[in-house]
């Protein structure tokens, strides 16, 4: 296994169920990829790069903590409940009623968006029946939007913020195929249209109760050890830094699976700005998470009262997908703290702040060819999402990680 990221963690585990051997190496001093934490060295507070969110139709994600005893980190909305805020608004949410029929529920709630009406919720069914069409494999969010009639302001404050924050991309360019996907697949139901939060770090929550599976299933992780090669010998052997294996996966982000390899490397990425700000005698945000409409931050989480904490500084997180701000570090710490203000009716300076920018967080949705590695018993697991499928996501790793264990064994049977 080469790489001890979610996807990685989740083929280990897969395999090693079924009793094959597995050894892991991960370059990195830590297993967990991008979803590992660090300790802010000025609040002593274990963190992590960013909040990561969960909805309630990554039924792979929420199988694999079942398995590792988990499930408990993950705090669930009983239904879905969208805050969001503007400076014309103010709070808002999306709502819809629990008791209703789910699909029903959904448009009434549209409806009742304040700056929305009937033809809002009509919209809404307009673009509900272009899900089960097939598309021109490019067809962007945005010409889906105009072969739907969606209007302007149905896309500022739920659809454009829903592919901004899922697919890191704008909708001119997303893939309208994998952005149709999300939607039926997040609002099928109402347990499915719903949000859940880790309610501790990322280190503790996800990743620790993987390792602790993992290695009582007997897998060998190797943490720190660079994987400079690999390649299939004579007699259906692969050798990984010349050790003998009967199969190897790549289960790594495609553009680095393809500096491994020696090969072009094609692959498109976006960032993701994480803005963490520490306040004193700050009452926090009304919700955990509150979507920013016309705001430089996107979501605005308090990370605080996700972990059910009431430490004396207050922790609060603001998300920016697809970041290609060219604003300097204390002009964006004062943006966010202003609207953190605004939405917090809580105007106080933080005492600390830590910007963590991923240059690279996703590889974006494109008609990417399967990665070559000219032998069938090194099998593809890297993050390169085609149209259809789904984006760079929590999901998509864990979903990744079972295809290619499933792929060994077959190979090995």
């Amino acid at each position: 296994m080469i790489g001890g990221g979610l996807c990685g963690l989740t083929a280990a585990i897969r395999l090693a169920q079924t009793g094959i051997k597995v050894e892991l190496f991960e370059a990195a001093p830590k297993a967990g990829g991008r979803t590992r934490s660090f300790i802010d060295k000025t609040t002593g507070e274990l963190c992590d790069n960013g909040p990561h969110l969960l909805i309630g139709a990554y039924e792979a994600t929420q199988r694999l903590l079942n398995d590792c005893d988990a499930t408990a980190n993950v705090t669930w909305q009983p239904s879905l409940k969208l805050s969001l805020w503007d400076e014309q608004r103010n709070h808002f949410r999306l709502q819809p009623n629990a008791y209703m029929p789910f699909a029903m529920a959904l448009l009434v709630a549209v409806k009742a968006l304040p700056d929305h009406d009937w033809r809002s919720a009509a919209a809404m069914l307009r673009l509900a029946r272009q899900l089960d069409q097939n598309d021109q494999i490019n067809t962007s969010v945005a010409e889906l939007f105009t072969i739907a009639a969606i209007p302007a302001n149905l896309r500022r404050d739920m659809l454009e913020p829903i592919c901004l924050g899922v697919m890191n991309e704008d909708i001119s360019t997303a893939s309208a195929a994998t952005f149709k996907r999300v939607i039926k697949e997040s609002f099928a139901s109402k347990t499915s249209a719903r949000l859940g939060w880790f309610n501790a770090p990322l280190d503790k929550a996800l990743i620790t109760p993987l390792l602790e599976k993992a290695e009582q299933l007997g897998v060998t992780i190797r943490t720190g050890y660079r994987v400079r090669s690999v390649q299939e010998q004579a007699g259906g052997i692969v050798e990984v830094n010349g050790k003998p294996f009967a199969a190897a996966i790549l289960a790594l982000p495609a553009y680095a699976a393809a500096t491994l390899l020696g090969i072009d490397n094609c692959f498109q990425t976006r960032a993701i700005t994480n803005v963490h700000l520490w306040f004193r005698d700050h009452c926090g945000l009304p919700e955990p998470l509150i979507g920013g409409i016309g705001t430089t931050g996107e979501w605005f989480f308090d990370v605080s009262q996700a972990f059910q904490q009431t430490p004396s500084l207050r922790h609060l997180c603001a998300v920016i997908s697809a970041d290609e701000n060219r604003i300097s570090d204390e002009a964006l710490v004062a943006q966010i703290s202003h609207e953190i203000g605004l939405i917090s009716g809580v105007d106080l300076a933080p005492v600390h702040h830590r910007i963590i920018r991923e240059k690279r967080a996703t590889v974006l949705v494109r008609n990417y060819q399967p990665m070559f590695t000219a032998s069938s018993r090194i099998i593809d697991a890297c993050e390169a999402p085609t149209p259809g499928q789904l984006p760079a996501t929590i999901e998509f790793a864990v979903l990744r990680g079972e295809k290619a264990a499933s792929e060994v064994c077959k190979l090995l049977t």
